[in-house]
């Protein structure tokens, strides 16, 4: 039985029922309009045939994708970004259009313009970026087909971005020379806060996440019970929520959960750091310690923001004379100096975290070409004709 609802621009919503769930059919001038409508896509579901509504808007589809589909579904910072993503980069081209009518050509105009350079001659969007913003898209219309059935096939199936914006997506990868990475660390190692000049915590979070690769969200929600001899275990991650605040979430995918060893040199710096830590906390009133126990807390008992580590990492670079490569930039450095040193590809993909080998590979692409070039001179030379 379909039903009908008035809305506030004075344009009538029909409603239909299909295997006991009730979804949107369009919206019309007048309630007869949708009347005759709503019974001609009852009549095509008597008959079992697929529902080409020629009146639903796109943003109905997308809407009821977004909200009925995917929000039961994904963890809350993944639909949160889902829902960025389909409110500023998807509704302003698609939303208005019926979704019978909007075809490749306009879809790859779409894609294209993302593509666009700005005002220095720089990508507005990142090649990532652009991958996401069509899968989400590819997604809404794989809905449309499947689950609501109002359309017959997938007008943005088998489209790409682009595949010359690989190119541009190696370049992204910065990471420390070994050489840089001990400046650095040295650096940072003499360096004395004013307040608590033995806590050493901008010392020890980049020595942590240049021997171990965590990403810098995962490295924040450590506490010191993930750690047991020298195995380390990950398994949550700091986010930050609608007030720009830190909460604990879920992890990026199932491969993100892993437990990895550390070496001992690290073993022995983080066993000092946990001393000082609890030395200054009993030292000082000013000093108080975090109720989750975290390892990189600040002096008021509180969790590190990205973006403060991030603007404090690149301070203390520049007093170092060392080029600042982002928070990502130590997790890049722990990948290479690792595939440098002879380790597997398979062995760095798992440390990491990646979903598959081909990601590291990906990402490591220079890296990983050094290195088989390397390998190959030395087969070559082992095998070469004595002459």
């Amino acid at each position: 039985m379909a039903t009908f609802r008035k809305l506030k621009s004075g344009n009538w919503q029909a409603r239909i029922s299909k295997d006991g769930k009730e979804f949107s059919i369009g919206t019309f001038r007048t309630k007869q309009e949708a009347k005759i409508e709503a019974a001609k896509v009852e009549e095509r579901i008597y008959y079992g045939q697929a529902l080409n509504d020629r009146n639903m808007l796109f943003e109905e589809v997308a809407k009821e994708w977004l909200y009925e589909h995917k929000k039961s579904n994904v963890k809350e910072s993944t639909f949160e970004q889902l829902e960025v993503i389909v409110r500023l980069h998807i509704l302003p081209s698609f939303g208005n259009k019926r979704i019978m009518r909007i075809y490749r050509p306009e879809i790859k105009r779409w894609i294209a313009k993302f593509g666009d350079l700005d005002e220095n001659g720089n990508e507005k969007y990142s090649f990532g970026s652009r991958l996401k913003y069509l899968s989400v898209l590819k997604s809404i219309f794989h809905y449309s087909v499947h689950e609501l059935e109002v359309l017959e096939k997938n007008p943005a199936d088998k489209l790409r971005v682009p595949v010359q914006d690989n190119v541009a997506l190696k370049k992204d990868v910065k990471y420390f020379s070994l050489k840089e990475l001990n400046r650095l660390l040295k650096f940072m190692n003499s360096y004395k806060h004013q307040r608590f000049p033995e806590y050493q915590l901008y010392y020890m979070l980049m020595y942590f996440l240049s021997q171990t690769g965590l990403r810098i969200s995962e490295a924040l929600a450590l506490r010191w019970t993930d750690i047991e001899g020298n195995k380390l275990t990950v398994e949550r991650q700091t986010s930050r929520n609608n007030n720009n605040g830190i909460r604990i979430t879920t992890l990026k995918n199932t491969s993100s959960y892993r437990t990895i060893a550390m070496n001992e040199d690290l073993v022995k710096e983080l066993k000092k750091f946990k001393m000082k830590q609890n030395e200054v906390t009993l030292r000082s009133e000013r000093f108080h310690k975090n109720e989750d126990n975290i390892i990189f807390q600040n002096c008021h008992g509180h969790y590190l923001t990205p973006s403060t580590v991030r603007d404090t990492f690149r301070d203390y670079c520049n007093k170092a004379g060392v080029e600042y490569k982002g928070t990502h930039g130590f997790r890049h450095t722990h990948a290479v100096l690792l595939l440098e040193s002879g380790a597997s590809i398979k062995f760095v993909s798992q440390r990491l975290g990646h979903k598959t080998i081909k990601t590291t590979a990906d990402t490591y692409l220079d890296i990983t070409e050094k290195i088989e070039e390397d390998e190959l001179k030395k087969f070559a030379s082992y095998t070469a004709k004595k002459i």
